[in-house]
């Protein structure tokens, strides 16, 4: 672990009330360093022990009644902390540590439904020859290319579409083929292949694909987060798995439940799926809605009866849509070594400001999880760390009886 220290200034916490140690300072810069404080307190005579954070500390120079320097060490559970005394009355101050700190980069495969419906209009009808009609593919696969090579960021993009060629349901049709694999800076190489790509498939293996996907993204040993982008009309056709296909019929109650299935499957294995559908009627909605829900990244919107896939009925709402997702999939999530000792006593600044906390993750903080391990930063303050408009972000964990302005 790279360290280095920096010069700070002290971190007090009142005698009286938050003796020992009740506290933890950290700092998330633009270079990405977090700091940890530990308040500790100090006897008169320049000389004492408390309970540290970790890590190992730097001493501030602790006033002691003898006008003699001390340096006093303190437990801490990663390491040791140093503190010291120079003579003027015991106070309260802290050990600093610092360490670098990385993003997780995210992996993105994108599913691409190519059965023949997917040329069809979005009341799943034919379009006539001639006619200005456009087909879901053609709303669908121009979007899809647009994002891939304009959205920046740590993500890398792969890519299978399915059915693949034969029979309805025929076993040929899924196989775990995986068209373009997951890399970092190829979102060239997904756009042509979605390019190149024609809905000629017969049969749509929503839950069979699904198990292809998870398989994959668990046999890629890295510490990124990981989610599926689903493209699709709606109504699968077929149950089972590679080598196991079957014919269910089209929006059959077996095959949508098994879809269901396999993305909540994927979604508890830590694969996360997002839904972009095209789809008007009433049943398509319904089994899209149920899937976004199933996969854990429902479309944000506070209106009960709103969609909760990705709607994609114009172009321009797709690509909306894409860049959507890519942002949420590249969370400004801050994870911690320790847990605040006073989970309430924290403020989470950006650039100076301090954010509200919010646990309706429209636009501000919250916990991850209930181990308080980690925060992340929603709406317009996830924005602003991400741009150049915020040069540090400062999370502090504050004493138990002092608030942190």
């Amino acid at each position: 672990m790279a360290m280095r220290f920096e010069r700070h200034s002290r971190v007090r916490c009142d005698r009286a009330k938050a003796p020992g140690v009740k506290g933890v300072a950290v700092v998330l810069a633009v270079e990405l360093v977090v700091v940890f404080a530990a308040c500790a307190k100090v006897d008169q005579a320049g000389m004492g022990a408390a309970s540290g954070s970790g890590g190992v500390g730097l001493g501030l120079g602790l006033p002691g009644s003898g006008g003699s320097t001390g340096a006093v060490p303190l437990s801490g559970s990663g390491g040791r902390t140093l503190i010291s005394g120079n003579g003027q009355g015991g106070e309260m101050s802290c050990g600093l540590e610092t360490f670098d700190l990385e993003r997780r980069p995210v992996d993105i495969l994108v599913l691409l439904d190519r059965s023949a419906s997917m040329a069809r209009d979005s009341m799943d009808k034919d379009i006539p020859a001639g006619s200005t009609t456009p087909s879901k593919w053609s709303q669908i696969v121009p979007a899809l290319t647009d994002v891939v090579t304009t959205v920046g960021g740590d993500i890398s993009w792969g890519f299978k579409s399915f059915p693949e060629d034969g029979a309805q349901c025929a076993q040929a049709t899924l196989t775990s083929k995986i068209d373009v694999p997951i890399s970092p800076k190829n979102g060239a190489a997904i756009a042509a292949q979605a390019s190149a790509t024609m809905p000629l498939g017969n049969g749509t293996p929503t839950g069979g694909v699904f198990d292809v996907a998870k398989t994959y993204l668990s046999g890629i040993m890295n510490d990124h987060r990981k989610f599926i982008l689903f493209a699709t009309d709606g109504q699968p056709s077929c149950s089972g798995t590679v080598g196991s296909l079957s014919f269910s019929g089209g929006g059959s109650m077996a095959a949508v439940a098994a879809a269901t299935t396999a993305i909540g499957s994927a979604a508890a294995a830590g694969f996360p799926t997002i839904v972009v559908g095209v789809a008007t009627k009433a049943s398509d909605t319904k089994t899209l809605n149920d899937w976004a829900l199933a996969g854990g990244e429902a479309r944000p919107d506070p209106n009960p009866i709103a969609s909760k896939f990705y709607l994609g009925s114009t172009k321009d709402e797709l690509v909306a849509a894409f860049t959507a997702i890519t942002t949420v999939a590249q969370t400004c999530v801050f994870n911690f070594t320790k847990a605040p000792p006073v989970p309430t006593k924290i403020a989470v600044k950006v650039s100076g400001v301090k954010a509200p906390a919010d646990p309706t993750h429209a636009d501000g903080w919250d916990y991850t999880d209930s181990t308080n391990m980690a925060v992340e930063v929603f709406g317009s303050w996830c924005d602003m760390i991400k741009t150049t408009a915020a040069n540090k972000v400062e999370i502090i964990f504050g004493c138990p009886n002092i608030d942190i302005p």
